[in-house]
C-alpha cells in the first residue's frame, strides 16, 4: 500500500490514517469476499454443470488475489501503526482493529506453499470423497486424507504457535468459532456424555407414536408454505432450492435454499427453512454502517453463534407445540388436507418432529441424539489433530464411538466415518460449532423468554416480529464487536452454561 493510499484514506476524515488505510483495504477485500460467496451460490444453484471447471478456475483466481491482499506485509506496518493511533479510535474501531489484527496474524502464520499445499489436496480428497461416499469405500480416499490430515496438523500447530493457543487442535476450533479453547468446552462436553445416553433411553420409552403424514405434497405447496414462514419471520432474500441447503450473502442480498427428499413425507421442508433463514436473518440485520469491515461481520461470524441464531429459530420455535399451533391449519390449508385429518393436528405434527430414535446419519438425527453424534466426532477429529488416531484406524474407531454412545453399529462406512464431507474437504475443528450452537440457542430462548413474557402466546399467533427484533437488537446489530463468548454473555446475562441445554430437553422430551 502506498503513502498516497494511506493518505487518500484519511482524507477528509479525523479518523487516524493508518486505521483509516486499513478501513480501505479490508473494504476491497470484503467485495472480493462477496463475489465469492456469489459464484458460490450460483454454483449451487443456477450454473450448468458443464461450467463447473471454468467456475473453479475463477474462484481459484480469486481466492488467490484475496490472500495475496490478506498477507500483504504492509498491513503488518500499519497494524503496528494504527495500534499506536487506538486510544484515538471508538469503540467499534477497535473492535474492527482487534479483528483485521487476528485475520492478518492467522492468515501470515501458514506458510504460502503450506497454505496453497492444503487448498489442493482439500479439493482432491473432496473430489474422490464424492465417489467413494455411495460406494463405501473409505479405501479409495485414505490417502488423500491422510496426507489432508498431515498437511492440517502442520497449519494446525504453525498457528498455535504464532498465537499463542496451548494445543493446536484449538487452532482448528479457533477457524470457525473464534477464542474457542477445547480446554472450556471439553468440561461441558464431558457433562452432557455423562447425561444424555440415559436421557435418551428414558425419552425413547416415554414418547407417544405419531402418525404418519402420507404422502409427500408437490413441491410447489411444500414451498408455499416455505414462503409462508419466511413472510411472518421477516425475511425478504432470495429463496430457492438445492442439493444441500444453505444461506449466503448479507444485508440486502441475503439468500437461502431449501430441498425435498423423497419417501414418507416429513416436515423437514418447514424446520430446514426456519433453520436457514434463522443464518438469513442473522445475515440481514448486521450493521450495515460496518457492511465492509470485519466488525461487520463480513469475514468472521463465530459458527457457534450463527449457528445458535439458526437452531433458536428450528429447535427452541420451530419444534415447539405453541409453533405447530399456529402452522397447522396454513398446512392443511396449503396442502389441502380435511381439517379432520387426525395426522395433521398440532399434537400429532408435534409429536412428528420431536420423535426421537437412535440412528446412523447425523444430518437425519432428532433434537436429542444430534449431540452424540458431534460428540463422536469431536472426539476423533482432536485425536487425529493430536497424531493419537491415523486414518487406517478411522472407520473401527468410528464404530465403536457408535457401539459406545448409541449402542448400535453402522454396516457399511457410507453410514459411517464417510458420511459427513468436513474431514475430506479439510475443515476439521468445525463439528462443535453445531452442538455449541444448539446449546447457546437453549440459552439465548430462556433469555428471550424473561424479556418477552408473551413468547408463547406470539408464537401460537404466529406473531414473530418482536421475536426477531429481539435477536436483532441483542445479538445481530452487534456484528463482531465482542467475542463469540461475550456475545453469549451480553444477551443471556451469562457466559454459556450446559444447564440450559440440559433443562430444555428435559422439559421436552422427559418431563411431559
Amino acid at each position: 500500500m502506498t503513502e498516497t493510499a494511506l493518505q487518500q484514506a484519511s482524507a477528509a476524515t479525523d479518523t487516524p490514517r493508518a486505521y483509516a488505510a486499513l478501513e480501505t483495504h479490508f473494504t476491497e477485500l470484503a467485495h472480493l469476499t462477496r463475489i465469492l460467496g456469489l459464484l458460490s451460490w450460483d454454483r449451487a444453484v443456477m450454473m450448468p454443470k458443464t461450467g463447473a471447471q471454468a467456475r473453479g478456475a475463477q474462484m481459484a483466481a480469486l481466492t488467490k488475489i484475496r490472500h495475496r491482499k490478506l498477507t500483504d506485509p504492509a498491513l503488518g506496518t500499519l497494524l503496528n501503526d494504527a495500534t499506536a493511533e487506538e486510544d484515538r479510535l471508538t469503540d467499534w474501531q477497535r473492535g474492527n482493529l482487534r479483528e483485521i489484527r487476528r485475520l492478518y496474524t492467522r492468515a501470515t502464520a501458514v506458510p504460502d506453499d503450506l497454505a496453497e499445499a492444503l487448498t489442493k489436496t482439500a479439493n482432491a480428497c473432496e473430489t474422490v470423497w464424492e465417489t467413494a461416499k455411495p460406494d463405501s469405500d473409505f479405501a479409495a480416499v485414505a490417502p488423500l486424507l491422510s496426507e489432508l490430515l498431515n498437511l492440517t496438523r502442520q497449519s494446525a500447530a504453525a498457528i498455535a504457535e504464532t498465537c499463542g493457543m496451548a494445543e493446536p487442535y484449538d487452532a482448528m476450533l479457533d477457524t470457525y468459532d473464534k477464542g474457542a479453547r477445547y480446554q472450556d468446552i471439553a468440561p461441558l462436553f464431558s457433562a452432557l456424555e455423562d447425561w444424555l445416553p440415559d436421557a435418551v433411553n428414558t425419552a425413547i420409552a416415554r414418547q407417544q407414536e405419531s402418525l404418519p403424514l402420507g404422502d409427500p405434497p408437490p413441491v410447489e405447496q411444500q414451498m408455499a408454505l416455505g414462503q409462508l414462514l419466511l413472510d411472518k419471520m421477516g425475511y425478504h432474500g432470495r429463496f430457492d432450492t438445492s442439493s444441500h441447503p444453505f444461506s449466503n450473502g448479507r444485508g440486502g442480498d441475503v439468500r437461502i435454499t431449501t430441498r425435498f427428499t423423497g419417501g414418507p413425507f416429513t416436515l423437514e421442508c418447514v424446520l430446514t427453512v426456519l433453520h436457514e433463514a434463522g443464518h438469513g436473518l442473522y445475515d440481514m440485520q448486521l450493521p450495515e454502517e460496518y457492511d465492509t469491515q470485519p466488525v461487520g461481520g463480513v469475514f468472521d461470524l463465530s459458527m457457534a453463534v450463527h449457528e445458535s441464531q439458526a437452531m433458536v429459530w428450528e429447535r427452541q420455535i420451530g419444534q415447539s407445540l405453541n409453533f405447530w399451533k399456529f402452522l397447522a391449519a396454513p398446512s392443511r390449508k396449503i396442502f389441502g388436507i380435511d381439517a379432520q385429518n387426525p395426522a395433521f393436528t398440532p399434537e400429532n405434527l408435534y409429536r412428528q418432529v420431536n420423535t426421537v430414535e437412535k440412528s446412523f446419519i447425523r444430518v437425519e438425527a432428532d433434537e436429542m441424539t444430534y449431540p452424540l453424534h458431534i460428540l463422536l466426532r469431536t472426539g476423533l477429529e482432536k485425536a487425529m489433530i493430536d497424531g493419537d488416531l491415523s486414518v487406517k484406524d478411522l472407520p473401527a474407531a468410528w464404530n465403536d464411538g457408535m457401539k459406545d454412545k448409541f449402542g448400535i453399529v453402522p454396516p457399511d462406512d457410507r453410514r459411517g466415518c464417510l458420511q459427513d464431507v468436513h474431514w475430506y474437504g479439510g475443515d476439521f475443528g468445525y463439528f462443535p460449532s453445531y452442538l455449541l450452537g444448539a446449546m447457546n440457542a437453549a440459552q439465548i430462548f430462556q433469555a428471550m423468554r424473561r424479556a418477552l413474557p408473551e413468547v408463547d402466546t406470539l408464537i401460537e399467533n404466529g406473531e414473530f416480529a418482536p421475536l426477531r427484533e429481539w435477536l436483532r437488537d441483542n445479538i445481530h446489530a452487534r456484528g463482531c464487536l465482542d467475542m463469540p463468548r461475550e456475545v453469549i454473555r451480553h444477551a443471556t446475562g451469562d457466559y454459556l452454561q450446559l444447564d440450559n441445554f440440559k433443562t430444555h430437553l428435559s422439559k421436552r422430551y422427559l418431563d411431559a
